[in-house]
């Protein structure tokens, strides 16, 4: 072990943050010089070499000659580098586009190609112009918009190379959805003033989109309508079906929920979750006095106007009620919360079609507020039983009060400030929808039975993702079940079922995993502390840290705990 261990992991942690400051995701937020990622396999080779030597380093210091907070620093970068270090021997079988551990099988898809083109449009909107070299950057930064989408059409052909084609439903959204991202680059490059779009500066520009941008989408359509690729594609779904996907697979879960499971016990967890929500259920039909099936309750409220909403606007409006009604109870049960303040808004058309919800965009340069960007299409005339459960997941107390907070934490190292952790962020999001119920947020029946139907949907993902990615499940097996047990409508059950089989696996899984975690934690320091315990020290314990691996948020209550009980 190394005699000078601090100043070791601090060379660690500031080596990790170097490279995490330039992933699309955290550069974004940084608001620094604009550029767009280099998805090549030399560059995630290149970034893997990086990862081993600073693991190398870290291998050399004691952690317990550390301060706390300091191993607890070196343990974030040690997890993020190792994550790094094995997207090498993964590149052809997942890939991490954003660069902060959403791995990605394909890339012309929603969750990958498409998520991070249209996470660019603020490094557009708010690059600098007026000086000749920031012209120039400007132009550089179009041209690479081609190149991107070239690297998009060279990775799906080295993995076709390899025997790994998308499958056929996965196919049929991509064709489409790249399309749709064709026509939506005119939008993206655009001089951000309009009075500037018709100048030599615009019609340079125009001429990239039409030179440059659009042949490199044509090309990559072009594959993906290719006979002999299409002719390759299999009718079967899943990571297993490929060379070497099955024992990846077992490694993403792992990665994902940042347990030591395999995916049959995943399975098995999800199998007990369901009877469980289930039986919640119809113990609230009961309640009530409705006397059909959980089903025709659901299509009881779908006829009620009062559950429905056609407009963006008033899909806005609906989602406002529940930041409303929670505003009051923030400071009762929280003390560390975030400053900037939090909305909704319409998902971009392009990304409509092939995402069933939407996502949450937190706070940057150019945007003061998380919003969470909902999509308006597949809401409207739908019934919106479930949308209170989705506010209180998305925005506060969810992913806006964890995210936005932690970028605001200036006690914590840049590293932490920007960690994206899955299994704590989707954990705190769903601990936060169980949350709000524990304080009488959903009061009418309707909102009860959303926030069920929102516990049955994402349950549902320990089941089919698991099943279709490792037990040998079909497509129609998994929609099948999502039909059955998810409340679903047929729509975002062709849209979820290609995001787990064909997309982002074993990525969600860790929602109720998550979840049930944080609440078993509470309750153990609820008994050790008794009387003295506040749920406020709780959730202090484990937002203030950032997001990390959740067998470390343990860790920090387990701290907390200790410290409150020695007064």
């Amino acid at each position: 072990m190394r005699d000078d261990g601090a100043v070791v992991a601090q060379e660690v942690i500031d080596g990790v943050w170097q490279e995490l400051a330039r992933t699309p995701f955290v550069a974004l937020e940084l608001g620094g010089a604009p550029s767009l990622p280099d998805l090549s396999f030399e560059a995630t080779a290149a970034r893997a070499a990086l990862a081993r030597r600073l693991l190398a380093m870290a291998a050399e210091v004691d952690d317990a000659s550390l301060t706390p907070e300091l191993a607890l620093t070196l343990d974030v970068a040690r997890h993020r580098a190792s994550m790094w270090e094995r997207a090498e021997a993964w590149y052809w079988l997942v890939q991490d586009p954003l660069g902060v551990g959403f791995y990605a099988m394909f890339a012309p898809t929603a969750y990958s190609g498409a998520y991070l083109l249209g996470m660019l449009r603020p490094l557009f909107a708010r690059h600098p112009l007026g000086q000749a070299d920031e012209e120039a950057a400007y132009l550089a930064l179009v041209e690479d918009v081609g190149h991107l989408v070239d690297q998009f059409h060279d990775r799906t052909v080295g993995q076709w190379e390899r025997g790994i084609v998308m499958p056929r439903a996965q196919l049929d959204q991509a064709v489409p959805l790249m399309a749709r991202l064709r026509r939506s680059m005119a939008a993206l490059v655009a001089l951000p003033d309009e009075s500037a779009q018709g100048s030599a500066l615009g019609q340079r520009v125009d001429r990239i989109l039409a030179g440059r941008i659009e042949p490199a989408f044509d090309r990559l359509i072009g594959l993906l309508e290719d006979p002999r690729y299409r002719d390759a594609a299999p009718g079967a779904v899943g990571l297993a079906q490929y060379p070497g996907g099955a024992q990846l697979y077992r490694e993403l879960v792992v990665l994902h929920t940042t347990f030591d499971l395999d995916p049959e016990a995943v399975h098995r967890i999800g199998e007990k979750r369901m009877a469980r929500v289930e039986e919640q259920m119809q113990s609230l039909l009961e309640r009530i006095g409705f006397k059909g099936t959980p089903h025709a309750y659901l299509a009881a409220v779908a006829s009620d106007p009062a559950w429905r909403r056609d407009s963006a606007e008033e899909l806005s409006d609906f989602f406002r009620r529940y930041i409303e009604r929670i505003a009051p109870e923030i400071p009762i049960h929280f003390n560390f919360r975030p400053k900037a303040g939090h909305d909704v808004a319409a998902l971009p058309e392009a990304q409509s079609g092939s995402m069933t919800f939407g996502f949450y965009d937190p706070p940057k340069p150019g945007q003061p507020q998380g919003l969470y960007r909902f999509n308006a299409q597949n809401l409207a005339g739908a019934p919106l039983a479930n949308v209170a459960a989705l506010n209180f997941h998305e925005l506060v107390p969810g992913h806006h009060f964890h995210i936005a907070s932690q970028r605001e934490n200036a006690s914590l190292h840049p590293l932490r400030q920007h960690s994206f952790v899955n299994a704590f962020n989707e954990a705190w999001a769903e601990y936060a929808a169980t949350f709000a119920g524990e304080i009488g947020m959903y009061q009418a029946p309707e909102e009860q039975f959303g926030r069920l139907m929102m516990d049955a949907f994402l349950t549902c993902r320990l089941v089919v993702d698991t099943g279709m990615n490792a037990l040998g499940w079909s497509l129609e097996d998994g929609r099948a079940y999502l039909r059955s047990k998810g409340f679903m409508n047929e729509a975002e059950v062709a849209s979820e079922s290609v995001r787990y089989s064909c997309d982002l696996p074993a990525q969600s899984l860790a929602y109720k995993l998550g979840d049930d975690f944080l609440v078993e934690t509470r309750e153990v320091m609820r008994k050790e502390l008794g009387p003295r315990f506040d749920v406020r020290d709780f959730h202090d314990a484990v937002l203030s840290g950032g997001a990390m691996p959740l067998p470390m948020v343990a860790a920090n209550v387990r701290r907390a705990t200790a410290r409150l009980a020695a007064g």
